[in-house]
């Protein structure tokens, strides 16, 4: 018998091809993996040009950063619960209030304070006093020394206009100062430095010669009838109503056609007449650190009254009329 052709061999698929087992496909997955993992670490380059390698935990939060943020959020929230509860937050509301009051009320206190009438005439009386001793250092030796610019520099200090200025010193000199030479010589420089005018001088004697009057009254020469304080009162008054009418009657202080007319308003401001002044006129002044003096003025006027009122007495007894007696 013949023998069986052996059967052909199938065509193989392009499909089946062998598989590689699963081993060799988990180790061609972890270099792939381990090259990308390669790739994807930081490249520096320093200074000098060469690569350096830095790690990616440098990117990621520190400790601490998390630990404060994590008590500002504990903060907050304990806040936003505070804030949530209606108690907390009426005494809340409360206390700003309270705050705000305290506030304003000590602010409104400092504002009292500093426009009262003791806090204004405080301050008036330290002006008052950088006048005094800005001005004092020039009398009465470097009075040609005194310009404008030292009256500007004390505007600018107190505030004060020039025919102010000039008015206080003025009566600082004839409250503390001797009326002589020297006295006019001074606010006649003074003068100059203020530039005042004739309309200035006049407003300047009037002022003065109304604050006299508000300080030691009207002008009396008889003080019989009064005590030792009532008498010097009285006396300085007179002595302040002759100093101004003397100013008032100085060509180079105020010109002559004002002078008059200042003179006479002086006065009816103190209650004098004609032969007030004319007993308590000054006619000269002198060269000495002393004051003028009133009081033999007013002595021999009330010397020459009880004389006369003597001699009334005697010329009654010689006629030997007898006073009438009252019934």
């Amino acid at each position: 018998p013949e023998p069986e052709p052996e059967p052909e061999p199938e065509p193989e698929d392009e499909d089946d091809e062998e598989l590689p087992d699963g081993d060799d496909d988990r180790e061609g997955d972890d270099d792939f993996l381990a090259a990308g993992a390669e790739d994807d670490e930081d490249v520096d380059v320093d200074a000098e040009g060469d690569a350096t390698v830095s790690d990616a935990s440098e990117l990621m939060p520190d400790e601490e950063t998390e630990a404060e943020a994590g008590v500002l959020s504990t903060a907050v929230g304990y806040v936003q619960n505070a804030v949530a509860n209606p108690a907390v937050r009426n005494l809340g509301i409360l206390g700003g209030v309270v705050l705000a009051g305290s506030f304003a009320l000590s602010v409104y206190n400092v504002y009292m304070r500093y426009n009262s009438s003791r806090s204004k005439r405080k301050r008036q009386v330290n002006k008052n006093v950088v006048v005094v001793e800005r001005l004092r250092d020039f009398f009465p030796e470097n009075r040609d020394s005194l310009t404008k610019g030292h009256i500007r520099g004390l505007q600018g200090k107190t505030g004060f206009k020039p025919e102010e200025i000039f008015r206080k010193y003025m009566r600082y000199k004839l409250n503390e100062e001797a009326f002589n030479v020297d006295f006019v010589a001074d606010v006649l420089a003074l003068k100059r430095a203020c530039e005042l005018d004739g309309n200035a001088m006049k407003s300047v004697l009037m002022e003065t010669g109304e604050r006299m009057v508000k300080k030691y009254g009207i002008l009396m020469r008889d003080v019989s009838d009064m005590g030792s304080t009532g008498v010097q009162r009285k006396v300085d008054g007179c002595s302040m109503f002759a100093k101004v009418m003397y100013l008032a009657d100085l060509d180079e202080f105020i010109p002559q056609s004002e002078g008059k007319a200042v003179q006479q308003r002086l006065k009816e401001i103190f209650g004098a007449t004609d032969e007030d002044y004319e007993k308590l006129r000054i006619s000269a002044l002198g060269s000495e650190r002393v004051d003028i003096s009133v009081l033999e003025a007013m002595i021999t006027d009330k010397t020459s009254g009880d004389a006369n009122a003597k001699e009334g007495g005697d010329e009654g007894s010689d006629e030997g009329g007898e006073p009438p007696v009252a019934a």
